[in-house]
């Protein structure tokens, strides 16, 4: 859930523009080779991509998350977990100094029956994703009813697309629909030179993806 960034600006110390590693000196990225880069959640202060593949699957079932810490315990949704980098790029949590994850809670819910987690990366395996998508679906027939959806290899963080979310509810899962939800999902992308290539691809997995939980069988 906690592992840092695959970006080879911050794991190299010999560059020294890494507002992440060093608040302050810069993002060598922003102008460097930048195409495994977040595309959503970017700012001019750091546009590393978080690396992981579970936290989008739990912000897709709805996940809450356990701290417990000098204050004691406390819950809130997985999704809020972490932050953009904004100005402040080493404040990656919401994490209070001394606070430990003691827990994951699922909650049963419709949507839970038809979910799935789709992965592009350049090669099979031990590569992480260029783009990826978290999904889990409730339908009423053909009818959208509940729809989450998380992406991951195209962000700062584990992301939560809210506005396609809320595009698919009460709307036939069509071509029309996915692509519209896709289009929202990405609308705020932010690329850079190398890495505009995620827009497209990032809405083609989404829109895969959802494609194939909405077949499937429960």
């Amino acid at each position: 859930m906690l592992q840092r960034t695959r970006c080879s600006y911050f794991r190299d110390t010999s560059y020294t523009d890494c507002n992440k590693r060093e608040p302050g000196s810069g993002c060598a990225a922003l102008t460097g080779i930048n195409r495994s880069h977040a595309i959503l959640g970017t700012s001019d202060g750091c546009i590393a991509t978080y690396p992981g593949d579970f936290a989008q699957a739990l912000i897709a079932l709805d996940a809450q998350v356990e701290v417990m810490g000098q204050k004691g315990r406390r819950e809130f949704p997985f999704a809020n977990l972490h932050r953009q980098p904004g100005q402040t790029p080493h404040l990656e949590t919401s994490l209070a100094p001394g606070e430990l994850i003691t827990a994951f809670g699922i909650t049963r819910a419709p949507f839970i029956r038809r979910s799935l987690f789709l992965k592009v990366r350049d090669r099979q395996s031990y590569e992480f994703a260029l783009a990826s998508a978290a999904v889990a679906v409730d339908l009423d027939g053909d009818t959208v009813k509940q729809a989450r959806i998380a992406l991951g290899g195209v962000a700062t963080v584990p992301w939560r697309a809210r506005e396609a979310e809320a595009s698919l509810r009460n709307q036939r899962l069509d071509e029309t629909t996915l692509g519209r939800a896709a289009d929202l999902a990405f609308a705020d992308a932010w690329p850079r030179e190398h890495n505009a290539f995620k827009i497209e691809l990032g809405k083609r997995t989404l829109m895969r993806a959802l494609r194939q939980a909405g077949a499937m069988e429960i």
